[in-house]
């Protein structure tokens, strides 16, 4: 995932991009809390044994 801070250019905020994903924040003490907590969970250990044994839910039907 690419994950990174930018100013608006536009007004007094500040953008987390998430790849196609983006979330405004007021400061940019605001936006680097959120991205350190964002790329902890990120680069934490995943067990795939876990997602693994999670039952998937069929697709609803139209």
């Amino acid at each position: 995932m690419n994950v990174y801070v930018e100013k608006s250019a536009n007004d007094s905020r500040w953008w987390v991009h998430m790849d196609e994903w983006r979330v405004s924040f007021k400061t940019p003490k605001e936006a680097e809390q959120f991205l350190g907590v964002l790329t902890a969970r990120l680069n934490a250990p995943h067990s795939l044994n876990k997602i693994a044994t999670v039952a998937l839910r069929p697709a609803k039907e139209a």
